[in-house]
């Protein structure tokens, strides 16, 4: 054995148990991460001897030990739908393990009229009840903004049932109005389009031939010359205001549900802005969490959380990467390389 060999495999058990791994769900069953694969997840967890930690449970931690324990895991869910009640809790509670919710607070449904695939706040306020999980914050709206004036396309006839694009446009969206570069409202200071400027656009576009209508150079021209001094582009206040009237929304209709102050906030899509931490953190939040892969050490950076996407894992890829983000070391390795 060489010795850099012997110096990495020494390495390896010195940091074995001491990263602190974080897995990514939304749905749990038909429309996501089969129940039985998840249950399989579970006993890996079991088997590994290791410690679900919420979110509320790894600030305590922190603020009294200054680090996790060694042999952590937290599994956390984004938006808020319906199977994480009815697959994800009972096993949870079967197995008992723990886990984060990041809620979306604008599309909690009554159980008794469910029309989408969101949870109730009945369900809500039983799931933190019960100590299982812990629901913290992933915006009200979970919504974009327009963040440049650089054109991708115009509002087709399928993009007026989108609930993003019609956020857009204040749910005044048209067919022909202009969809520039876009991200999540917490990501950046955005470009707001006045609907007579997107009108001006629309009128505009409907008097190109099909041919110029595929010249983009041609349209982004327009745009610069003649429709750039009809929009709005936020200062930093004024996007300030924006995202701490939406953060407070969410945190306020959590708290009032479930009787406990939220304080992290999980990025939507994963947009993340370092100058928008600031602002979030004037608001009380301690733990930003990102969809960046790779694992966390044991005395976790809070502004940087990276988790693991398991949408579509096997059993066996979960307990892959779960035996290498719990390493800290390899999970760093691992961090570099996706």
């Amino acid at each position: 054995m060489s010795f850099f060999m012997y110096v990495f495999l020494i390495a390896c058990i010195y940091y074995n148990k001491k990263g602190n791994p974080w897995f990514l769900y939304h749905h749990i069953g038909e429309a996501g991460v089969p129940t039985d694969w998840f249950e399989e997840h579970l006993k890996n967890i079991w088997f590994l001897n290791m410690k679900t930690l919420t979110n509320r449970e790894m600030l305590e931690s922190l603020d009294k030990h200054g680090k996790l324990p060694k042999n952590s895991v937290a599994l956390t869910f984004d938006d808020g739908y319906y199977d994480n009640y009815r697959h994800a809790f009972p096993l949870l509670k079967k197995y008992k393990m723990k886990a984060t919710l990041y809620l979306n607070t604008a599309y909690v449904e009554n159980e008794e009229n469910r029309a989408f695939t969101y949870l109730s706040w009945k369900e809500i306020k039983e799931m933190s009840s019960s100590g299982v999980f812990d629901i913290q914050l992933h915006s009200h709206r979970h919504m974009p903004i327009f963040v440049n004036t650089s054109f991708d396309r115009v509002v087709t006839n399928d993009d007026l049932l989108d609930r993003d694009i019609q956020h857009l446009y204040g749910g005044a969206a048209k067919v022909g109005y202009p969809i520039f570069g876009k991200r999540g409202e917490f990501s950046s200071t955005g470009v707001i389009v006045p609907l007579e400027a997107a009108d001006k656009f629309k009128n505009f576009y409907e008097n190109l031939s099909d041919e110029e209508k595929g010249n983009k150079q041609l349209i982004q021209d327009f745009i610069n010359s003649e429709l750039h001094k009809d929009l709005i582009f936020e200062t930093l206040d004024s996007a300030k205001t924006r995202v701490l009237e939406d953060l407070n929304t969410n945190i306020s209709l959590i708290e009032k549900h479930t009787g406990y102050k939220p304080n992290f906030f999980c990025w939507p899509w994963g947009h993340k802005s370092p100058e928008f931490i600031a602002i979030l953190k004037s608001a009380g939040i301690k733990g930003f969490v990102t969809t960046r892969k790779g694992t966390n050490g044991l005395n976790l950076d809070l502004e940087n959380i990276r988790r693991v996407e398991l949408r579509v894992f096997s059993p066996l890829k979960f307990k892959l990467n779960l035996l290498i983000c719990r390493n800290y070391l390899l999970g760093k390795i691992y961090q570099v390389l996706s």
